[in-house]
């Protein structure tokens, strides 16, 4: 018996490995998700090896090129590697677009060190250029060379055409005459990060000492901007300062002109983006092949003048920039600001085996944010960004009226007015129209903290409105009274809430007659914490026997309950929506049911004339309140917050 079962478990494991490989050999991984960190295996079934790469997006065909890394080495002993794909997930091996040569004359000698490569194509000369970090055998990191190859086919073969240090004999734009006569020189410091040492390299004693030979390049990335002109972006000057030089118009020179960025700021692994006419640039630190927190820049001109701002990454790891370093960012087709961080897991010891970290970029408060996911696809840019789709047919429904906010400046005047100064609940913020404003298909309402004088103050008065000398936030509140009104219907609002402290967004509709809470309130969406417990809401409200007191049908559902299921809830649009009739209102949330108010039981007091204040016109009003009664405690660090309305939709049945 022992020996027929070990017989049965050898033939089932011989069975298993032999199909195992079979699925490994002729049936490769198919992917259609993103994991981080994880093995990531071509159309072969071998692990990805395009490491510090950069992609080409070309007649409907993404191209990665990347170092090729060896088990021991980093040093290039095969060249640049190319890989194809249509979908992002799954990639193709292409072969070697740049090989090494075996000359030991050649600058890409066998042994050299090859990193960062980038590809571009330039459409007046129909050739695909590509430039990267090259370092000559032997020298360690001395040389600090571009190099630059070229090919007539994109996966290649590229073939080395220059080498060497960038923009010998030129200065840069931003440096002054002052700084370029400066007499300081390297060799006047015996020991450097002194104080004095370090001023002088902000002050440019490197760019001096490199102007005649040209200037260092080392980690790099290139970008096109949307007029055609190309731009390489390095490290320089001891990679303490970024540099960004202007291509010739055949990409493959300078035109002389380029500028320094973060002087002495010890920046390195640049990746380069643009949205929404402003360029973001995120960076690394230097530390070797140990990972650090990244830093952004950004800038309305890419020639400057650049602002530094903190660590783009959030949470976990975080300062860490998730144990890797960037190395490229990636514009998605297809689909509207949709941008991927690409960077690298490094692993010097065994440099095969680094991984490949791609995340979305996120946007909080207008800047890139960079959030860690176990698992994502490219369905998150849709849940992130704006549905730029006509509205949906809703079977039985009429659209009877929507706005896409599609124009660019303030919202529709002819379906929106504005509240103006302090309206309710004792919030802290004062309604002005400034704060609200269109642009690329959405409404965004920003809180800001801002200080100005009360013009309502009055010493020792006991209005809320008047006691307060000064206004310290402001916001936007707009409502379509007395220009879109609508009896019954589903109503659809897509948006995306801030839900810092303090932070009270809401959608919301009143009554067109009789005064609050006789004409009835449906709050379709608030958020705002309770005994500091951030929640969800879903109310409505109506008259009683007594004075601007309300009988509530409230729904609260603690915020984790959303959350829980899906940590990066609050980076995404989510689609509130209320389907009203003559015998019920029912509140969603993604379809999710979060209230449900049954007419019959809404009936006013006597101040509100025993009538029931949902069988009359209701206008729609959008606000973001901040503190007061629900809001609490504004969290100032979070300012400014941005409530952003990708559309609202009503339909009504047929």
């Amino acid at each position: 018996m022992y020996y027929k079962k070990w017989l049965t478990l050898a033939l089932t494991f011989a069975l298993l490995s032999s199909y195992a490989q079979t699925q490994s050999a002729d049936n490769p991984t198919s992917y259609n998700t993103f994991f981080p960190g994880e093995i990531w295996k071509d159309n072969h079934g071998v692990h990805i090896n395009a490491h510090g790469g950069g992609i080409l997006y070309h007649e409907g065909i993404y191209y990665w090129f990347g170092e090729h890394k060896g088990e021991r080495t980093n040093s290039a002993l095969v060249g640049v590697t190319c890989y194809s794909s249509t979908d992002l997930y799954n990639w193709k091996n292409e072969g070697v677009a740049l090989s090494v040569s075996d000359d030991p004359e050649s600058p890409i000698v066998r042994g050299s060190i090859i990193e960062r490569p980038k590809v571009i194509y330039n459409a007046k000369t129909e050739k695909y250029v590509m430039y990267f970090h090259l370092e000559i055998r032997g020298q360690g990191y001395n040389a600090a060379h571009v190099g630059v190859a070229v090919s007539d086919q994109v996966t290649g073969p590229y073939k080395l055409v220059k080498n060497g240090r960038v923009n010998p004999g030129k200065w840069p734009s931003n440096m002054t005459e002052a700084q370029q006569s400066s007499s300081i020189q390297v060799d006047d410091f015996k020991d450097w990060w002194t104080p004095q040492w370090i001023a002088a390299t902000k002050d440019g004693m490197f760019v001096r000492r490199d102007f005649q030979g040209g200037q260092m390049s080392r980690d790099m990335t290139l970008f096109v901007d949307e007029d055609g002109k190309a731009y390489h972006i390095y490290a320089s000057e001891e990679n303490l300062t970024l540099h960004i030089a202007e291509l010739t118009d055949d990409y493959l020179d300078y035109t002389g002109t380029y500028i320094r960025v973060e002087p002495g700021g010890h920046n390195e692994a640049p990746a380069i983006f643009k949205k929404d006419g402003r360029y973001f640039m995120i960076t690394s630190g230097c530390t070797g092949w140990e990972p650090n927190a990244a830093r952004l820049l950004t800038a309305y001109n890419i020639m400057g003048p650049w602002s530094l701002h903190s660590n783009p990454a959030k949470g976990k790891d975080a300062e860490l920039t998730f144990h890797s370093q960037s190395t490229f960012i990636l514009p998605v087709q297809g689909k509207k600001d949709a941008f991927i961080f690409m960077a690298d897991r490094w692993r010097p010891n065994h440099p095969i085996d680094g991984r490949y970290i791609w995340l979305p970029i996120l946007f909080e408060n207008g800047l890139p944010t960079l959030k860690w996911f176990d698992e994502w696809n490219l369905d998150i840019f849709d849940e992130i960004n704006p549905d730029c789709n006509v509205p949906h047919h809703r079977e039985g429904y009429t659209l009877v009226w929507h706005d896409e906010f599609n124009g660019e400046g303030a919202p529709d005047p002819s379906a929106w007015s504005f509240e103006e100064g302090f309206e309710r609940n004792q919030e802290v913020q004062w309604y002005q129209s400034d704060n609200a404003v269109c642009c690329n298909g959405r409404l965004i309402i920003t809180a800001r903290q801002e200080k100005k004088d009360n013009p309502l103050y009055e010493a020792g008065s006991s209005d809320w409105r008047k006691n307060r000398k000064l206004i310290e936030f402001s916001s936007s509140s707009i409502k379509t009274k007395g220009k879109k009104e609508f009896q019954y219907g589903r109503f659809e609002i897509r948006a995306k809430i801030p839900v810092s402290g303090g932070s009270w967004p809401a959608i919301w509709t009143l009554g067109r007659d009789m005064e609050w809470p006789s004409n009835g309130e449906i709050d379709i969406m608030e958020y705002y914490r309770i005994e500091g417990v951030p929640h969800i809401l879903a109310n409505v409200a109506w008259g009683t026997e007594q004075r601007w007191n309300a009988k509530w049908d409230t729904r609260a559902i603690p915020f984790t309950h959303f959350t829980d299921k899906d940590p990066l809830w609050a980076d995404k649009y989510h689609v509130w929506r209320m389907d009203w009739d003559e015998e019920a209102i029912r509140l969603y949330l993604d379809d999710e049911l979060l209230n449900e108010t049954m007419l019959h039981e809404t009936i006013n007091g006597s101040l509100g004339h025993f009538k029931n204040p949902f069988h009359q016109p209701h206008y729609l009003l959008l606000n973001l309140a901040i503190g007061g009664q629900h809001g609490g405690t504004p969290d100032v660090d979070s300012f400014p917050l941005h409530y952003e309305i990708d559309y609202v939709r009503v339909y009504q049945k047929q």
